[in-house]
């Protein structure tokens, strides 16, 4: 085929080219790997004896819009990385908005509590569990969010992988919220963004090595 006869061929098409398409394919991917973690947590774990009773108070509630707000932004973030041109970085700072607000909160309880209280109030009786959990959780949104990756042409691996991690232990947390026994501020401000912080160091690891174009 000849120069001029490609550049009519190509030219004989006047749809408009969907670019959105990966975008929204994230959103709802993130949202069915949201519900299949419940589901898994559900399974394995089972969900607090309480659960009935407390899913609407505070406490429970705050984990669950912590784990949302902070997925929100890493998945704005990791989706807008897979198409070259665009400025994923832009906007991603705001990650640090809900976890700031949450340690104030939790500076706030323990200043206003005993100190003989604040060990028990920071490490709670489930620390370790959950910096286990979490990240395990999260390598089902995860995965799937490294499908998607291979689909697009992130330019700046690391941070996709980061913002993919990230946005993958923020989906867990919504789903381990379900199971967690413990409520105090302090421990979700110390433990949850340490398991998210674990989770963006395996994305930014992984997926140069499983993600090129």
């Amino acid at each position: 085929m000849k120069t001029d006869e490609l550049i009519s061929l190509m030219a004989a098409s006047d749809r408009p080219v969907d670019t959105g398409w990966l975008g929204r394919t994230t959103w709802l991917a993130a949202l069915l790997a949201t519900v299949a973690t419940v589901g898994l947590v559900l399974l394995t774990l089972g969900a607090r004896h309480d659960l009935a009773a407390t899913w609407a108070s505070g406490p429970v509630l705050t984990k669950a819009l912590f784990g949302a707000s902070v997925a929100t932004i890493a998945l704005a973030a990791f989706q807008k990385s897979l198409r070259p041109g665009l400025k994923p970085r832009k906007g991603f700072a705001l990650i640090a908005v809900p976890v700031v607000a949450v340690a104030i909160w939790a500076a706030v309880t323990l200043m206003n509590a005993p100190p003989e209280q604040w060990t028990a109030l920071t490490f709670g009786r489930s620390w370790r569990a959950c910096l286990i959990a979490i990240p395990l959780y999260a390598l089902v949104p995860f995965a799937v969010l490294l499908a998607l990756a291979r689909q697009g042409a992130p330019v700046d691996q690391p941070f996709s992988g980061a913002s993919a991690g990230i946005a993958s232990a923020g989906l867990a947390t919504i789903a381990y919220s379900v199971h967690c026994p413990e409520d105090a501020i302090p421990f979700i401000a110390s433990w949850y963004p340490l398991a998210m912080a674990a989770m963006a160091g395996l994305g930014a690891w992984i997926f140069p090595r499983m993600v090129r174009w």
